[in-house]
């Protein structure tokens, strides 16, 4: 009996964990953090392994605790198409609030993952209970509109390097400094709608005229802000 109680308790401490680091959930007090705790569900995925299929009902909100996820579609053509990469503290699945949508993207771990799953009902309750968070999600929400706002302007823009500085000078805050890329190279060519050979003959271009400097697998170095910005759209 008391073995079982060490684990119910590891498992809210897991939760709490992960709760804690999502910016909706942030504005809460202990006790209504640890109420969300309570209702949250921890599910593992390996490597390549799918957290959700298109055409998967939509019941879910997913918490991205550690570990990463990519949310892709797929053309008609079988190329993916990157819609975001979810880090932790990250969630998606929101939609489930308000309707049984059916997911019309494919969610995959790129690398080992836990994440925590709300149902549906949990999270009716808890916007019922804490208004706060609903506020908090309606934030997000807005958030979440602008950054696909802003990934449709850049892939409306035809070519390829302007597509690309714009991207960098947007994360980099249009100042000069040490980029992580928020995902793999080969991942950020699907989210920009370009291969990832092309993608690494901009960076070299970029590069060339004094931009960027590329360091290491996953990160990019801001030199010249200015130099940047010719290349980037209007």
């Amino acid at each position: 009996m008391e073995q079982g109680h060490q684990h119910h308790q590891h498992s809210i401490e897991r939760e709490l964990e992960c709760v804690s680091q999502v910016p909706i959930f942030q504005g809460l007090a202990d006790d209504q953090l640890t109420s969300v705790a309570q209702v949250t569900r921890p599910i593992h995925a390996g490597k390549g392994d799918a957290v959700f299929s298109t055409g998967d009902l939509s019941r879910t909100l997913y918490i991205v605790n550690t570990g990463q996820v990519r949310l892709y579609h797929l053309a008609e053509d079988g190329r993916e198409q990157i819609l975001r990469v979810l880090n932790p503290g990250d969630f998606i699945g929101e939609i489930a609030l308000f309707t049984d949508e059916i997911h019309t993207s494919y969610a995959q771990a790129t690398k080992t993952t836990e994440l925590c799953t709300i149902s549906r009902a949990a999270l009716t309750d808890l916007i019922t209970e804490l208004p706060t968070l609903s506020m908090a999600l309606l934030g997000a929400l807005a958030d979440r509109l602008k950054t696909a706002e802003r990934q449709a302007t850049l892939l409306a823009i035809p070519d390829a390097l302007p597509r690309l500085a714009g991207y960098l000078l947007e994360i980099s805050g249009h100042r000069a400094q040490l980029l992580d890329l928020p995902m793999s190279k080969q991942d950020l060519a699907a989210y920009l709608g370009m291969t990832p050979e092309s993608m690494s003959r901009k960076l070299r271009q970029l590069a060339k005229q004094g931009a960027i400097e590329t360091v290491g697998r996953r990160q990019v170095r801001i030199i010249d802000v200015d130099q940047l910005a010719e290349f980037a759209p209007e």
